[in-house]
């Protein structure tokens, strides 16, 4: 199928290359007029000398993080944004939405104020029992800080492509042979018959002797290494053996609250339950209206002084449901917007709703509702205090073990000097890289320090260590020996994995001579194995995880074979049968892959013209402000 459709795009592109050359390479909008224009910390890139704006791509990164939400249940890790690069894909998609709509643009591709205003007034989140709101709008834009035109534009930036996406999908065809390929590919499966070789399996075949094995040691002595090494013994300084010699004074108590004012602030924060009526987002405005009235009867039922926690259990189709729809206590920005206006706007033991977002209708019982504020220095005096004295002594640790560490070097006796501090110096022994007798910082100091010497405080887990470093010895291979058992299994593992792929292909070959794979496999006494019957999409998990198996689709039904290696070995799989799809099903499945092949072309052009718009166009990064959005938290945004 791909084949035929490379053939078909091939075509297509020729389209596409007519249509691009008509495109402006240069083109001036004025879009993203105010005071950003004039603030290049407000800009995050230009395409074609036309601005795009630190709100444009929060808006685009909002709208990922609210999918997001959508898909985990409310909740946005931003672990897993960082994962997905939703930070990267704003600013991509933000780049290419501008690119295609200056395309459609120049192509005379319009959209009417009407059209806007009814993709507008569509919007879920807008809408209240299927109708919209104004001051839904409008509430969003505030929490959003942007300005109408600002929303309404890139709105219309997003039909323009729509249109141009339409025009391009309008040149694509689908024929009959490519819908009776895809069919034939789709449906086609095959039935095979596969036996592993684990080099394990053959082990007691292979011989070795002691020729060989000196041999095999010299060609391959970088592998066999006594790595370098060092003799170190420690001293330890505990930040916790200094605390009762420090003593912080007022001043410094204020200081370290001014400086620190960010740990004592309380967020502001609402602990609630919530009864939620699910509504799909595709669902009919008769729905909705169904819906909302089932909640706005619960929010009577509440509100006429019904146990909220037992109608939760009930009524709601939430995860919480069980725990009475408890949602424990939450902060500002953990919540989907709609739900935390509502939910902070309330006072504690108020119910409101009915509140509509993505998910569908909320009830909301306010249990408690803390203020935010900053906590004065009376209130948070003893915490101050102790995080101080743990401050004050690791400072004193690190001051006491580096004038230590100062007199060995000035020529001190290093044990007399521990004495004098009332420390023993403990012996670790002999250390390489890999040790894990100590911290890694202590043993990556330890292999860096000269012998005879001491290192400067090493700081590790909370301690601080000194490092002396007695004795060093050099890397050397090991001697034939030393490394006898090592070498005699690394080369027996090697010469079974040979023999199991040499013996692989020699069944290959048998079985084109007529020979079946349960003939061979039985001569070793090893299992065949026979899975059902499989298409190309679906393979058995056993066989994929030996190799791609789909190469079989390739081979001829009668003395053929494929060779697959695996984590275990190799191994042979042999083609007993191909099975046709039912001819009399192509009609029926005709009208879905001819879909499936429009959608798939589709995508496709649409990523050849974006690729091609982006080599036309002259698109220039504000590295500040882009190092900035993607290299930082994306908190502000959630």
């Amino acid at each position: 199928m791909l084949t035929t459709m490379r053939e078909s795009i091939r075509s297509l592109q020729a389209i596409l290359w007519l249509v691009i050359a008509a495109f402006v390479v240069t083109i001036f909008y004025a879009w993203g007029k105010g005071g950003a224009a004039n603030n290049p910390t407000g800009i995050v890139a230009w395409i074609d000398g036309d601005q795009l704006l630190y709100n444009d791509y929060q808006m685009e990164l909002n709208n990922l993080l609210d999918s997001l939400r959508q898909a985990t249940n409310g909740e946005v890790d931003p672990k897993l944004v960082e994962q997905l690069g939703l930070k990267q894909r704003a600013l991509d998609n933000l780049i290419s939405r501008r690119l295609l709509a200056h395309a459609a643009a120049e192509m005379g591709l319009p959209v009417s104020n009407a059209e806007l205003l009814d993709t507008i007034q569509a919007i879920t989140e807008f809408q209240e029992g299927g109708q919209f709101q104004r001051r839904n709008y409008d509430a969003y834009l505030r929490r959003q800080r942007l300005a109408p035109e600002q929303f309404e534009t890139n709105r219309r930036e997003l039909l323009a492509g729509f249109h141009l996406a339409r025009l391009v999908r309008g040149t694509l065809t689908v024929s009959d042979t490519e819908v009776a390929e895809a069919y034939r590919l789709q449906g086609e499966q095959i039935k095979v018959a596969y036996c592993r070789i684990n080099p394990a399996q053959l082990a007691r075949q292979v011989q070795v002797d002691d020729a060989t094995l000196t041999a095999f040691h010299a060609a391959h002595a970088e592998r066999y290494m006594v790595p370098e090494q060092v003799k170190v013994a420690t001293l330890t300084f505990r930040p916790a053996d200094f605390e009762q010699e420090v003593t912080p004074s007022d001043g410094e108590l204020h200081e370290a609250y001014e400086t620190h004012l960010d740990r004592y602030e309380v967020p502001e924060g609402v602990r609630a339950r919530h009864i939620l009526l699910r509504v799909a987002q595709d669902a009919d405005p008769a729905k909705v209206k169904e819906v909302e009235n089932k909640a706005i009867e619960l929010l009577a039922k509440a509100q006429e002084g019904g146990d909220f926690a037992a109608l939760a259990k009930q009524y709601s189709e939430d995860s919480t449901a069980a725990q009475g729809g408890d949602l424990g206590e939450f902060h500002r920005g953990q919540m989907v917007p709609a739900f935390e206006e509502a939910a902070f706007a309330a006072q504690a033991g108020e119910i409101v709703g009915p509140v509509q977002t993505a998910f569908g209708f909320h009830l909301i019982q306010i249990e408690s509702h803390t203020e935010g504020g900053l906590r004065p220095l009376e209130e948070v005096r003893e915490a101050v205090r102790a995080e101080l004295v743990k401050e004050q002594a690791k400072a004193l640790a690190l001051a006491r073990g580096s004038a230590l560490q100062e007199a060995i070097s000035n020529g001190g006796d290093p044990n007399q000097l521990a004495n004098e501090a009332k420390l023993t110096w403990q012996d670790a022994g002999w250390l390489d890289a890999t040790s894990h007798a100590l911290p890694p910082p202590v043993v990556e100091a330890a292999m860096a320090n000269p012998a005879g010497t001491v290192t400067p405080p090493v700081e590790a887990d909370g301690l601080f260590y000194l490092v002396r470093t007695e004795e060093r010895s050099a890397a050397r291979p090991k001697s034939l020996e030393e490394a006898k058992e090592a070498v005699r299994t690394d080369l027996l593992a090697e010469r079974a994995t040979a023999l199991a792929s040499d013996t692989a292909r020699q069944w290959i070959e048998a079985i084109h001579g007529g020979k079946t794979l349960a003939e061979l496999a039985k001569g070793l006494g090893l299992m065949v194995v026979e899975p059902p019957p499989f298409t190309r999409g679906q393979p058995p998990a056993p066989l994929t995880a030996l190799g791609d198996v789909r190469k079989a689709f390739d081979l001829p039904q009668d003395r053929s074979a494929l060779l697959l290696d695996s984590p275990g070995g190799v191994a042979v799989v042999e083609v007993v049968k191909h099975i046709a799809p039912d001819p009399a099903g192509l009609e029926a499945a005709k009208a879905e892959l001819t879909n499936q092949l429009l959608t798939a072309k589709h995508q496709l052009a649409m990523e050849v013209l974006t690729a091609r718009l982006r080599d036309e166009a002259q698109i220039k990064l504000n590295q500040k402000v882009v190092a900035r959005l993607l290299g930082g938290p994306a908190s502000e945004a959630m």
